[in-house]
């Protein structure tokens, strides 16, 4: 074993190579690139020791100063005992070596394990300070799709404590006391030779993953494409200076990013260094300045925003003064919902003239836009939120509302969410039906009842079934007026005339976004998972498929109606003849109420709707075991049921008439207590009630789990997986049937396994 010189920036192993060698270092440097990972092996230590256990080298090994190494020749752990014969003094060398490795390998351990444990703690953490400040100011926090997807990292393979413990403990030992303890015992230095390269082939593997974990997420603070934290707070000061509050908050916020930022050590310099020199920069005074400035001519146009609704919607003079006149008289009541006749009737006139206004600008926004006109400010304020008058909302709020209108897409429309205006629109392109009246007729029903009452001739039939116009106003005198009334919790009294005293709290506040009205839509479909599963079929007859049943989710479209209200409600099931079309539930766009109870409300009447439109006229049928059946034969019998206590029958007896004895208002009642209470073990419903709703509301999985062991829902849980079980193994040998025959099988139809397995 004779020394050799090795000259720096000569490669002494390269990485793959079969593992044939290690060489003890006794001067100079030698560096270990494992992984993306960089280690220094110096005088003492041993080249390849981390490679004992492979078969080939997992590194590159390259001299960074002129290296003096003695080679030793191995290839499996068993060539130590050769090794250390032929060099007693190695076993020494050969154990703190090992320990020493392990040490450095572990210290890059923990420096990504705090790296990314400091990282997702400020991204959390300075999001949460970035909605703090949204809400200050009244502006909707802007939501990073990546910070959405960050979970915490789950290491397959970390490194445990008692892990880590015991390496630092082997290098706090004495040499001498490490000499005594081996002594020439080579099988427990090959024992701690193996350890220390497991632990470290571990330890890199980690460091890795923590590696492209930072590198996935980093750019949800800084990215060269934008949209990052840093962006989203720049455009938070603009936004705050722009409207003279406070600034202290956001420049203090982006100063903390900014050292972050320049010392986690995972940003690029320059990137930092440009970003921050634009912000820097910038002339806030100057954006309040223009912002004034618009703000300004803005307020000159809201002073006469009547007349310019009136005028885009080609109002004639004379008509305008009266309702001119109309809206004062309104406005200049003392009690806007006073029960006086003459109270009732300037308010009932009040009404008309908005309806009748909000037709008129409608059908000329839309011959605006067909023409390229891009609709301003005040007509789109009018559209979405009924804003018609300038001094009935004040200043303050008419700025909010057009700052909320502006970003109204983003808010509050997705493919199943609209405003009133966007799903008028909807109608007119046939992209929806016309919902039904409160006659329960949809289109074509009023359209037959119009010919038998003669209003509409035999030979104009056809043009008013396909007529968009009026299929349209259909939708603004029949479902847009009433559900109108009915979100506002003002039946008797309501207007749909915008006024500040509608409002109790900042618009922002109160607007229904779709991300309020999903939150609280997925926090029901987490208990009750079938909710908007229905019943899709699958044909495929080259495989000999005919007709297979498989599910698939159905959400429901919601429509937001213009007003500041209280009360939602499932106004269809469904969207026509089809049981699988969306079904539609109705909110006011601004509301003080609990979003939870009040979707909680529009579930349980659409479980009740559904059931009965899939089972149509057995609906109460008790031979058709569906949820409506099995409730009306509970509400209807109750008196009879010997499973009831006479507590419970009163009980019963006293829902029913809080209900007014409309059985789909009582069974909502208990469908609220199923999802708030009992979903949690919190016992609330009697055995009967609990066992109809554990039959056709079953608990997902994860909620199935928490009840599971009580003796209340043992036994339904029990049936409803194996029944899901059989269910899933039957789909599954129909989807195996047609791939093995070259068929395609939809995504939609595999993705109702899933549903199954829930």
């Amino acid at each position: 074993m004779e020394p050799i010189t090795i000259e720096a920036g000569k490669k002494l192993i390269n990485e793959n190579d079969p593992v044939d060698s290690m060489y003890v270092v006794i001067a100079g440097e030698i560096v270990q690139q494992w992984r993306g990972q960089m280690l220094s092996l110096g005088p003492g230590t041993v080249v390849g020791l981390s490679d004992a256990l492979n078969h080939q080298y997992e590194a590159d090994y390259s001299v960074k100063e002129t290296a003096t190494v003695i080679k030793c020749n191995y290839k499996t752990m068993a060539d130590f005992d050769v090794i250390f014969e032929e060099q007693p003094v190695y076993i020494f060398g050969f154990a703190k070596g090992a320990f020493r490795q392990c040490r450095d390998v572990f210290k890059i351990y923990d420096s990504y394990k705090k790296k990314v444990d400091d990282f997702t703690d400020y991204c959390r953490g300075i999001n949460a300070e970035y909605r703090k400040l949204c809400r200050a100011a009244s502006m909707t926090p802007v939501e990073i799709p990546l910070l959405e997807e960050m979970e915490p990292l789950e290491l397959k393979n970390e490194i445990l404590k008692w892990e880590h413990d015991y390496i630092d403990s082997l290098n706090s030992v004495d040499n001498k006391e490490i000499e005594n303890i081996y002594g020439k015992r080579t099988e427990i230095v090959n024992g701690v030779i193996g350890i220390s390269c497991g632990y470290m082939a571990r330890a890199i593997e980690c460091a890795e993953t923590m590696g492209f974990y930072i590198e996935e997420f980093s750019p949800i603070l800084l990215s060269q494409d934008r949209g990052d934290m840093f962006e989203l707070l720049f455009n938070l000061r603009i936004y705050i200076a722009e409207r003279g509050m406070e600034q202290d908050g956001i420049i203090k916020l982006m100063k903390m990013l900014y050292k972050y930022l320049s010392t986690c050590g995972i940003y690029d310099k320059q990137l930092i260094k440009e970003r921050w020199a634009e912000y820097d920069s910038h002339d806030f005074a100057a954006s309040a300045a223009a912002f004034d400035e618009a703000k300004m001519q803005k307020q000159a146009e809201f002073t006469q925003t009547f007349e310019h609704i009136c005028e885009f919607a080609e109002v004639d003079e004379d008509k305008q003064d009266e309702y001119r006149k109309q809206l004062d008289e309104y406005l200049a009541l003392s009690d806007r919902e006073g029960k006086e006749d003459n109270e009732r009737r300037v308010r009932k006139k009040a009404v008309d003239l908005f309806y009748d206004i909000y037709r008129k600008t409608f059908f000329r926004a839309l011959e605006f836009e067909a023409m390229g006109g891009e609709l301003d400010t005040i007509i789109l304020m009018f559209l979405n939120f009924g804003y018609i008058d300038y001094e009935a909302v004040g200043e303050e709020l008419t700025y909010q509302l057009a700052d909320l209108v502006e970003r109204l897409e983003t808010l509050c429309e997705s493919e199943h969410l609209f405003t009133i205006y966007k799903w008028l629109r909807k109608v007119y392109q046939a992209d929806r039906e016309p919902s039904k009246n409160e006659l329960d007729l949809d289109y074509r029903g009023f359209v037959l009842e119009e010919r038998k009452s003669g209003n509409i001739p035999e030979s104009e039939m056809q043009t008013w079934m396909n007529d968009q116009e009026q299929k349209v106003i259909f939708e603004i005198d029949n479902f847009f007026k009433s559900a109108n009334r009915t979100t506002s919790g003002k039946m008797t009294a309501f207007c749909p005339v915008l006024t500040k005293e509608d409002f109790g709290a900042e618009p922002m506040r109160l607007l229904l976004t779709q991300a309020k009205l999903m939150e609280a839509m997925n926090r029901i479909e987490e208990v009750d998972y079938g909710i908007f599963l229905r019943e899709g079929y699958f044909t495929d007859m080259d495989t000999g498929v005919k007709s297979e049943a498989y599910l698939k989710r159905v959400e429901p479209d919601i429509i937001l109606l213009p007003n500041v209200g209280m009360r939602a409600m499932m106004w269809q099931e469904c969207g026509g003849i089809k049981v699988d079309s969306p079904g539609r539930f109705v909110f006011p766009m601004f509301t003080l109420d609990d979003i939870d109870k009040m979707m909680i409300y529009c579930c349980g009447a659409f479980r009740w709707e559904i059931c009965r439109k899939e089972q149509g006229s057995r609906w109460n049928d008790i031979g058709s075991e569906c949820l409506t059946s099995d409730f009306y034969d509970y509400f209807t019998f109750y008196r009879k049921n010997k499973d009831l206590s006479a507590e419970n029958k009163e009980k019963v007896k006293t829902l029913l008439k809080s209900s007014r004895n409309n059985m789909r208002e009582a069974f909502t009642k208990q469908y609220t207590i199923w999802i708030n209470f009992e979903a949690q073990g919190s016992i609330r419903l009697n055995k009967a009630e609990r066992n109809i709703l554990n039959k056709h509301c079953t608990f997902s999985k994860a909620y199935r789990a928490k009840v599971s062991s009580h003796p209340m829902f043992e036994q339904g849980i029990s049936r409803h997986e194996i029944k899901q079980s059989q269910a899933l193994h039957h789909l599954k040998t129909i989807i195996d049937k047609v791939e093995k025959n070259d068929g395609v099988v939809p995504d939609e139809v595999k993705q109702g396994m899933e549903y199954l397995k829930m």
